[in-house]
């Protein structure tokens, strides 16, 4: 009976939290590069995250991290593997203490990231594999977001390259990044939530109504 208690006053803290002006919120802006698509085959190469508190981006509180595997990952003829090179792998983070960091930096904050199935797929495997939780309050997915503002249209669907980072960030009169790295990408993604969502309801509308377009 005490754990159903704690599960329903949880969820109804949360709920309330949801109801608040976005721009009274906390978010997470994330970005992960990895050796593919698959979390159980692909290993993930580096993370990076910074928070936000509307309209600051607190790019102080960011952190990166690249991950070795415990060995020397091979380049192939490319001297880099998004962005980072085999300097980079020489310094790597610790996952568990790394996971758990960030498990701490979404509690309470709403998930920002540009394409949440690959992104929340690896988060998800990533629990099973070092016994951490990752709570967000929500996610919003920028790439979500700008399909459903500007291809409303079925018969007009998005054409290929239409949804990347950069081309979304263009329309919204934001600077190209040229480097595919996760510190800037997160960079990138955060600006690219906020261009959004105050174009989407200035600072009116509840957290929850901004996430749900975002889905």
């Amino acid at each position: 009976m005490g754990k159903l208690l704690g599960a329903l006053a949880d969820w109804y803290q949360r709920r309330q939290q949801l109801q608040k002006p976005w721009t009274q919120q906390r978010y997470v802006a994330l970005d992960i590069e990895t050796t593919g698509l698959d979390p159980k085959k692909h290993q993930v190469l580096s993370i990076a995250w910074m928070s936000i508190e509307p309209p600051v981006m607190h790019t102080g509180s960011a952190q990166y991290h690249v991950f070795s595997h415990g060995q020397e990952l091979e380049l192939g003829q490319s001297p880099t593997i998004h962005g980072l090179t085999r300097q980079d792998f020489l310094h790597s983070s610790e996952p568990r203490q790394t996971y758990a960091m960030l498990s701490r930096a979404l509690s309470g904050a709403v998930l920002v990231c540009h394409h949440k199935g690959m992104d929340w797929r690896f988060l998800k495997h990533i629990e099973k594999q070092y016994f951490v939780n990752f709570r967000p309050l929500g996610i919003f997915d920028t790439l979500a977001f700008e399909k459903n503002s500007m291809f409303k249209d079925l018969s007009n669907p998005p054409q290929k390259g239409q949804l990347t980072l950069n081309a979304c960030r263009l329309r919204h009169g934001l600077p190209n990044y040229t480097s595919h790295h996760a510190l800037t990408d997160t960079l990138s993604c955060a600006e690219l939530f906020l261009a959004q969502a105050f174009k989407f309801s200035g600072n009116d509308a509840t957290t929850r109504e901004l996430i749900d377009f975002a889905r």
